[in-house]
C-alpha cells in the first residue's frame, strides 16, 4: 500500500513540475507564444539586421553575379495555400534612413557642444558627421522579375538580383534598398533590406606598408609596419586598385596611387597623374600577396619619389 502511495505521489509531482515549468516559460522574457501569431511575409535578413544596412561584397567580373533576396513566411505551420508577394526598389526608405541617421549625428554634436562650454568642433571626441549612403545606380544591377511565389508546404522563395560589378564605381558607398511592396499575407515589420553593395577584386584589402618617400619640403621619409603603418587598396576595376592620399608625415604617399596588375604580374602605376615609365621592376607577388611599387612625379615645389612594399593583411 505504501509503495502504491509513493507511486501516485511521484506521478503527481511530475505533473506539477510540468505545469510549473510551462508557467515559468510563459512568464520568461524570452518566451513567445507563436500559436497566437498570425502568418506574415518578411525578409529574413531584414530581421537579422533590424532593417539596417549590411555589407555584401562581390568579386569584380565582366559577367553578372547573382544575389538572391529571400522572402519568407513567418508562421507556426507551413502555408497550406500559395503565398504571393512583390518586391521593389525603395529609394524613399533609403532617403528616410539617411535623414534619420543624419539627424541623430547632428543631435549628438549639439549635445556634445552643450555639455561643456570648452568643447569645440575641433576636438578629437567631437561626434563625426554622418556620411549618407548612395542609391546603387540602375546600370549596376538587373532584377528580371519582382514577383515572389511561395508554394503550399514551403516557407520561402527568392528573387535573383543580377549585380553588374564592372559597373560599380570605386569610392562610393552604395545601397540597393529592397522592400516588400505587397503580399497576399500581412507584411512583417522586417521589410526593408538595405544591401550595401561593394565590388572587390582579389587585390582589394588592407596592407602592411613600408618604404621611402622623398619630398622637397619634408625631405626623406621612411616608414614600416612596425610603426603601425597600413594602407588600404580599393577596387577600381577587374585587376586594378587605388590607394588614396594619407598623411605623408606618418608614411603616406601624399597622393593617389592607381595600380593595374598585368597578366604576368607586372604593374602599371599612375601616381598623381604620372604613369610609371616602362620597363620597370615593379611587380605583384601572388604567393605572398605583396606589391612592390615605385615611381616619381613632379609637384609644385619639385620632384617627389616613392618606393614601397605593400603586404596583404586582410580585408578592409
Amino acid at each position: 500500500m505504501k509503495h502504491t502511495k509513493n507511486k501516485y505521489f511521484r506521478i503527481l509531482l511530475i505533473v506539477g513540475l510540468v505545469f510549473a515549468l510551462q508557467s515559468c516559460l510563459k512568464n520568461n522574457q524570452y518566451y513567445e507564444d507563436f500559436s497566437k501569431g498570425a502568418p506574415a511575409v518578411e525578409l529574413p535578413l531584414a530581421a537579422k539586421y533590424t532593417n539596417k544596412p549590411f555589407a555584401a561584397s562581390f568579386d569584380v567580373s565582366t559577367t553578372p553575379t547573382t544575389y538572391y533576396a529571400v522572402v519568407n513566411v513567418a508562421s507556426v505551420n507551413k502555408p497550406t495555400s500559395t503565398v504571393t508577394a512583390t518586391i521593389g526598389v525603395d529609394s524613399a526608405y533609403l532617403n528616410q534612413y539617411n535623414f534619420t541617421q543624419d539627424s541623430i549625428a547632428k543631435a549628438a554634436q549639439a549635445a556634445y557642444l552643450a555639455a561643456d562650454s570648452t568643447n569645440t568642433v575641433d576636438d578629437s571626441s567631437y561626434p563625426p558627421d554622418y556620411s549618407p549612403f548612395e542609391l546603387l545606380p540602375d546600370s549596376a544591377y538587373q532584377i528580371p522579375s519582382f514577383a515572389v511565389t511561395i508554394d503550399p508546404g514551403h516557407r520561402e522563395d527568392s528573387v535573383p538580383i543580377m549585380i553588374l560589378t564592372s559597373k560599380i564605381e570605386s569610392g562610393h558607398n552604395y545601397i540597393l534598398p529592397i522592400t516588400i511592396v505587397n503580399s497576399s499575407l500581412p507584411i512583417s515589420n522586417w521589410n526593408h533590406l538595405l544591401i550595401n553593395v561593394g565590388a572587390k577584386n582579389q587585390y582589394d584589402g588592407k596592407y602592411a606598408s613600408s618604404g621611402v618617400f622623398t619630398h622637397p619640403a619634408y625631405g626623406v621619409l621612411t616608414w614600416d609596419y612596425s610603426k603601425g603603418i597600413t594602407q588600404e587598396l580599393v577596387t577600381a576595376g577587374i585587376s586594378s586598385v587605388s590607394m588614396y592620399p594619407t598623411n605623408t608625415s606618418i608614411g603616406g604617399f601624399g597622393a593617389e596611387l592607381d595600380i593595374t596588375v598585368n597578366a604576368d604580374n607586372s604593374l602599371i602605376e599612375d601616381f598623381n597623374g604620372t604613369t610609371t615609365p616602362t620597363p620597370n621592376t615593379d611587380h605583384y607577388d601572388p604567393a605572398t600577396r605583396t606589391f612592390y611599387v615605385s615611381g616619381s612625379y613632379l609637384g609644385g615645389s619639385g620632384p617627389r619619389t616613392y618606393k614601397a612594399t605593400l603586404k596583404y593583411l586582410g580585408p578592409r
